[in-house]
This record gives C-alpha cells, sequence and structure tokens, in this order.
C-alpha cells in the first residue's frame, strides 16, 4: 500500500499549495456559495462501467470530485468477462468569474488520482490486476464545463499523468484459471478523460 500512500500524500499537499494561495482572493458575493453537485461520466457508459460521482465547491473557485466506477459483466459459457472497479479523486481550480449564475463553470484545472483494479477476459486470454495498491495514475487536468441550465451542465475534461499497473496474465483450462506470469506496465501520458453530466443540487446568490 505505499503507493497508496504516496499517492494520497502528494495530492493533499499539491491541493494545500493551491489553496493557500487562494486564501487572500475576496469575491463580492451576498453570500459565500457552496454546492453539491452529482455527475456522471457518459464515456464510461459507453465503455459497459457504470458511475457516479460527488463534485463539493467552495467560495474560492476551487472543488473537490470522488467518483466511483464499478462494473462485472460476464458470459462463463464463453468465458468472457468485463469487470473494473476505480476510485478517482480531484481538486480543481475554477478560472471563470466566480460573480456569474453559474461561477463554477468555463475553464479549469486540476490535479487527480486514480486507483483501480480490472479483470478482462474475452475467450481465451485474461488481465487481472486484484488490489487498488497495484493499478494507480496521477496526473494533472485541464477542462470546460459548459452550462446548460442554472441546474445542469456538461463537463469536458483530459488529463495527462503517470500510469502504473501491475498485473496477471491467465488463460481458462478446463474450469480451471492459470496465471502464465505477472506483468508491469509504466506508462505516461493521457489517463483520464471525461464527457460528464453534471446535476447541481444548489443555487447561488450574489449581488
Amino acid at each position: 500500500m505505499t503507493s497508496v500512500k504516496s499517492l494520497t500524500l502528494v495530492l493533499v499537499l499539491m491541493m494545500t499549495v493551491i489553496t493557500s494561495s487562494q486564501a487572500q482572493m475576496v469575491y463580492d458575493f451576498e453570500e459565500k456559495p457552496t454546492a453539491v453537485q452529482f455527475r456522471t461520466n457518459g464515456l464510461y457508459w459507453l465503455a459497459l462501467s457504470p458511475n457516479i460521482g460527488v463534485e463539493l465547491q467552495t467560495d474560492l473557485g476551487l472543488a473537490f470530485l470522488a467518483d466511483y466506477v464499478g462494473a462485472w459483466w460476464n458470459n462463463n459459457q464463453k468465458h468472457h468477462y468485463w469487470s473494473d472497479y476505480a476510485f478517482h479523486i480531484e481538486g480543481r481550480y475554477y478560472l471563470g468569474n466566480k460573480e456569474q449564475d453559474t461561477p463554477f463553470s468555463g475553464h479549469h484545472v486540476g490535479l487527480y488520482g486514480i486507483m483501480a483494479t480490472y479483470d478482462f477476459e474475452f475467450g481465451g486470454t485474461g488481465y487481472q490486476s486484484n488490489d487498488l495498491s497495484k493499478t494507480w495514475s496521477i496526473g494533472a487536468s485541464y477542462g470546460y464545463s459548459l452550462p446548460l441550465t442554472k441546474r445542469l451542465s456538461v463537463d469536458f475534461t483530459i488529463g495527462i499523468g503517470y500510469l502504473q499497473s501491475k498485473y496477471d496474465v491467465y488463460h481458462p483450462y478446463g474450469g480451471y484459471y492459470t496465471r502464465d506470469k505477472t506483468k508491469k506496465l509504466k506508462y505516461f501520458g493521457p489517463t483520464k478523460l471525461e464527457a460528464t453530466l453534471v446535476w447541481n443540487l444548489n443555487s447561488f446568490n450574489h449581488k
């Protein structure tokens, strides 16, 4: 679990620096806005992976996000499996006008971390990473949030970062699964992609 602890520590330290740098900024709100949003990424649904997330927003333009992805599809007769579970966290800063009707919209930047497990097999060869400490990613994100109404918006985000995954390669033999080898993937590049529908539960009041 060393990698997981390191990932969490790095994200906390980086968001502390961002928060401190924004602490002196004053916005002319009649009331400090607090917002809670529910989110779901349409691209994960296309990949047969149901997902749900929450976003908590502060009056300094900062937001904190947590997403859960989970899927378990199988066809035992044909040995087809599609299983993945993932947890995403992100600290985000919105660059737009904080006093507009939808202050958490427009361009945003952030820092994110991902931990995941998966088991994919398509009638012959399987790939399994069954521990959250074995597959993780950390990186920086950029995106744009487009309001549709005062309650609904669509968020487009891409993240570039480092991904590491340790996984087993296996084959089914007569009802049993035999591990052939263990491999390790190290990758730097796009590791996060979102086209997310966002539902805002709160409204804002300002002068």
